[in-house]
């Protein structure tokens, strides 16, 4: 009975490493995330070597495993070798950013934009106590307001019930 648990679990390994195998194979082809294929694909390599090592040892059929095996290692190497063709051009392409970035904001821009910050910065700096108490007092006589208006309109709707 054991023997039979054990035969199930090589090959359930198998299965699995050789879904995650087909899973990394086909990150690996997506570009930009086809490094993320490793992580599939390490995990297939792992679990169908174990597999491998449980079918040799219980002398069962291994098909299925060394197919996982070899779809992994290959998923796991097209990730490798769609990274190194890529980083490059990566590293290129966030140079021609940078460049572009330093090319739009020239001196020029520079200065209007030191200018418009020092005027924000004395605008903030205008604001004192009065100003505030000044703003909380337009508040509270607005929402003082806003209060008695509802409670007019209030008035005015148990009128219409009480009219019905």
């Amino acid at each position: 009975m054991e023997e039979y648990k054990a035969r199930n679990t090589s090959q359930g390994l198998g299965i699995a490493g050789f879904v995650l195998g087909i899973l990394a194979l086909i990150i690996s082809f997506i570009p930009c995330i086809g490094i993320l294929a490793l992580v599939p694909g390490i995990l297939a390599v792992t679990l169908s070597a174990i597999g491998y090592l449980q079918a040799t040892k219980l002398n069962t059929s291994k098909g299925i495993i060394i197919a996982a095996l070899i779809i992994s290692i290959l998923g796991c190497g097209n990730a490798f070798r769609v990274y190194k063709n890529t980083a490059p051009h990566i590293e290129k392409f966030g140079k021609e950013i940078q460049k572009a970035i330093d090319e739009e904001l020239d001196e020029g821009n520079m200065e209007e934009l030191e200018r418009a910050m020092e005027k924000l910065e004395g605008e903030i700096e205008e604001i004192t106590d009065e100003t505030l108490k000044d703003v909380s007092d337009a508040a509270s006589d607005a929402i003082r307001e806003i209060a008695e208006e509802v409670e007019k309109a209030a008035d005015e709707l148990d009128d219409i019930d009480d009219d019905e």
